[in-house]
């Protein structure tokens, strides 16, 4: 199954390196540049993914994919097509409350049915798309790049984390991965205290 990952993976890099956009537009390029950097710098879009990996391990690769497509249909339905009336600030509460619940579920080591793990990546992946909306849709001159540049991403770094972690479901790695769970936890309530700090 690493194998077959590793040789996606290269598949997908390709893809989306420069050389393969060696004709297009730089424009274009640059806007999906500045999507792959707002998903990797902003920890509320960036933890949801990770923690949601390190909670599905699957046990082959097809339900891999299968996953990576629920994630990547969260994050596009949410980014394109939803909107959230209301405080915008609610929807940061609730994320960060499921983000919290996610990392509870990796701390206890709770294995959940296959069916139910693709509702939580669906979800996560709508929640996120949906805290990323404004973001990677606030310069209407970008187009669909940036929204490439930030979904392609997030799957990329879902589908390696992922596979990552269902090979280690026992031993010190997945202490580790418990560890970092633990931080993500803490990392949400810090941030809620915050919102609530500054709400108040």
């Amino acid at each position: 199954m690493a194998g077959h990952a590793v040789f996606l993976l290269m598949v997908g890099a390709a893809a989306f390196s420069t050389p393969a956009y060696a004709h297009g537009n730089a424009d274009t390029l640059h806007q999906i540049s500045d999507g792959v950097v707002l998903f990797f710098t902003a920890l509320e879009f960036l933890l949801p993914v990770l923690i949601v990996a390190l909670l599905a391990q699957p046990n082959e690769l097809r339900l891999a994919i299968i996953q990576v497509a629920a994630l990547g249909i969260g994050l596009l339905t949410a980014v394109v097509g939803l909107q959230i009336p209301g405080d915008p600030s609610a929807l940061g509460l609730y994320a960060r409350g499921y983000l919290i619940v996610l990392g509870l579920l990796v701390l206890t080591n709770l294995r959940i049915p296959t069916g139910v793990v693709l509702v939580v990546v669906l979800v996560t992946g709508m929640l996120t798309g949906l805290e990323a909306g404004e973001a990677v849709n606030d310069d209407p001159a970008a187009g669909s790049a940036l929204i490439v540049g930030f979904l392609s991403s997030a799957i990329c770094f879902y589908f390696s984390a992922t596979l990552v972690a269902s090979r280690y479901t026992e031993g010190w790695q997945r202490i580790a991965m418990r560890v970092v769970a633990s931080w993500i936890v803490a990392i949400a309530v810090l941030d809620i205290a915050f919102m609530s700090v500054r709400s108040g």
